[in-house]
């Protein structure tokens, strides 16, 4: 009678969790798709390619993979150059201010930054980097796009170091350039869109890697080691406060080592120490940062801790962001008063929900937290104007996207499952306990979204470093123990394993797409600083005109232009190729128009035909450009200035 596998606590948690994301990432309509692929590609893998790759020699394989990151390089820049897509929300607040103070305008215009203090000292480091990058004639455009390749690219060349560092089976290296290279993760979200979460995955694996190499180091070198990880820490904390994870962590692991009486033995004490220091640096820099931009807080407008945990137990929104919540706490006077309702409403709505509620929630947040498949759409709003190419097959490549990453995600936490489910802690083996560190992290992540905070979907990623890191150091045993079979080597069958992944990808992309059609984006112009953090809207003068350019290089059937609450006014999209005019309808604070319109160059006109001032909505900056036409104000061009407008392909 064969031993049943039991899990060691601690990975048993995360084993649960990651089956909780698998089931997360297959209730949806991609779900057939992606248990076919994983089963496929986890076979092909398994049987063929890992026992091929691990007899190859390591310089053909870096050979290929340098070959590939310079693929990956030119494939990025193409990205960034012929799909520009609209940043919004968060990101594009704190590039606007960053971009603001690069000009040397330290003032504070809208009331974000004060209900959300943590992400002014991004937007200030973000203003070092664009004011160097000034002083080279480039744009904010390029110099964030170029900020997001030297992040991005250093954490995947950094991370296949570590890897290889960690494991020498040539697989297991190839496996993680595949994950980075091979998927949408170096060609979406991190690459299009500058914000907190890369860096904080960066930060993560340098401190993993200082906690590794520390016993290693000489005496000399453990200095400079330290300023390092201390830096690190430091940098990390300001640029997202919920680093602080990693000191429950480091002390229970510190804990679990002191029992075992081997802290001592680990050279862990030194390091803890120096993270402490990391954090504790950072009130005073963070002090100084609000000092060097001219930034005084706002305490009516703060909201207390307590507001996110609000959120976190709105069943409702399902623990994720809500905005009935924000307006509810906005409501309050100040924050006290703010914390004594929130307070209030939790305890409600926890004693609503009842144990097995509870549960349920913590279950679904759990789900939503490693969802992976809506990677694209991240703090996205849509492409600017997308290749007439892609505008026509726009559905396939967005499931395509989708497919793909999810896949790969799902292989990957099912073969870590199978590492896991085996893995017995040496805490003499310094690999194993900082193997153990990210373990612990990736939990208290977990935990604290699911427990205590609101969830998004990209929060998970920030446990992707950490399981990647875990799953290298953790020492690996024969699949024969586990599953009790005999590897075949079928090497020339490699290629028709490959196509059958690729054909099986395209056919069942282009089903889900057409049974399962979904709303696209074929031009747009979302960047914006929002009303409700007290954006100003601009005035146009009776008699004025304002237009703007935009190219639709796919069919759309409706298009809509943000105005302002209450203005009156004329809005056309107007056909620059056959001079047809069609007018848009008051919708609230936006005009818009139902109607089927071909592909084709057009332009926004907007009048004023009253005899009163109106308010309109416009976007400016100080050198980011926002749409590929000038905006136009009575003849005088703007290129850095833009309505808000959308034109989507809507389907259902």
């Amino acid at each position: 009678m064969k031993k049943i596998i039991v899990p060691s606590f601690l990975p048993g948690v995360l084993i649960i969790c990651l089956v909780i994301g698998l089931v997360a990432n297959m209730i949806f309509d991609t779900g057939t798709a992606i248990a076919l692929l994983a089963i496929v590609l986890l076979m092909g893998i398994s049987f063929l390619f890992v026992p091929q790759l691990n007899r190859m020699s390591f310089s053909k394989i870096r050979i290929g993979m340098l070959v590939g990151l310079g693929i990956m390089l030119m494939a990025q820049i193409m990205t960034l150059v012929f799909f520009p897509n609209t940043v919004y929300h968060d990101p594009y607040r704190v590039l606007s201010q960053a971009d603001q103070m690069a000009a040397n305008q330290n003032t504070w215009d809208i009331t974000y930054f004060w209900r959300y203090p943590n992400n002014v000292p991004l937007a200030y480091l973000m203003s070092l980097w664009l004011r160097i990058t000034q002083c080279f004639g480039l744009s904010t455009n390029i110099a964030i796009h170029l900020l997001s390749i030297l992040v991005l690219d250093t954490f995947i060349i950094f991370f296949l170091v570590t890897i290889r560092r960690l494991n020498h089976r040539n697989s297991m290296v190839c496996g993680a350039f595949a994950l980075f290279v091979l998927t949408p993760f170096a060609y979406t979200y991190y690459l299009q869109v500058f914000y907190s979460d890369l860096p904080t995955m960066l930060v993560l694996l340098l401190v993993l890697n200082w906690f590794l190499e520390w016993p290693k180091r000489s005496r000399a070198k453990k200095i400079s080691a330290g300023v390092g990880l201390v830096v690190s820490i430091l940098i990390g904390d300001l640029i997202k406060p919920n680093l602080i994870v990693l000191i429950p962590a480091l002390i229970i692991v510190a804990v679990w080592l002191g029992v075992r009486k081997r802290l001592v033995r680990s050279q862990l004490i030194v390091p803890i120490v120096l993270v402490v220091l990391g954090f504790g640096l950072s009130v005073p820099a963070t002090q100084a940062i609000y000092q060097a931009s001219n930034y005084q807080t706002q305490s009516k407008f703060k909201l207390p801790a307590t507001h996110w945990m609000l959120m976190g137990y709105n069943s409702r929104t399902k623990g994720t962001y809500s905005g009935t919540d924000v307006i509810h706490d906005d409501a309050k006077p100040n924050p006290k008063a703010r914390q004594s309702y929130d307070v209030q409403q939790i305890t409600r709505r926890i004693k609503k929900l009842g144990f097995i509620g509870v549960i349920k929630l913590w279950v679904t947040k759990i789900g939503l937290l490693l969802y992976v498949g809506d990677i694209q759409d991240w703090y996205n709003g849509g492409f600017r104007s997308a290749p007439v190419w892609y505008q026509q097959h726009a559905q396939f490549f967005n499931i395509v996207i989708s497919l793909i990453y999810t896949t790969v995600t799902a292989v990957f936490w099912l073969i870590l499952i199978t590492r896991l489910m085996t893995w017995r802690i040496d805490l003499s083996d310094h690999q194993q306990v900082v193997a153990l560190i990210a373990v612990v992290t990736a939990l208290g992540y977990i935990a604290f979204h699911t427990l205590l905070w609101e969830v998004e979907s990209r929060y998970g990623q920030a446990i992707l470093p950490l399981l990647l890191f875990a799953f290298a150091a953790i020492p690996a045993r024969s699949p024969r123990k586990i599953l009790n079979l005999r590897f075949v080597t079928l090497k020339r069958y490699s290629v028709v394993v490959m196509t059958i992944i690729v054909f099986l990808t395209v056919g069942l992309a282009k089903v889900v797409a057409d049974q399962h059609p979904q709303t696209i984006v074929v031009a747009a112009q979302r960047s914006q600083l929002s009303l409700q953090y007290g954006a100003q809207p601009d005035k146009m003068v009776p008699g004025e005109t304002i237009t703007e350019a935009v190219d639709l290089n796919g069919a759309i059937n409706y298009f809509s232009v943000q105005v302002h609450d209450h203005a009156i006014m004329q809005v056309y999209l107007k056909n620059r190729d056959n001079g047809k005019q069609y007018q848009l309808t008051a919708a609230g604070g936006s005009y818009h128009i139902w109607h089927n319109f071909e592909p084709g160059r057009y332009q926004i006109i907007i009048k004023n035909n009253t005899q009163q001032r109106q308010n309109i909505d416009i976007v400016k900056t100080n050198n980011y450009q926002l749409a590929r036409y000038p905006l136009v104000i009575d003849g005088q061009q703007n290129k850095t200035a833009s309505l808000v407008y959308e034109g989507i392909l809507n389907v259902k």
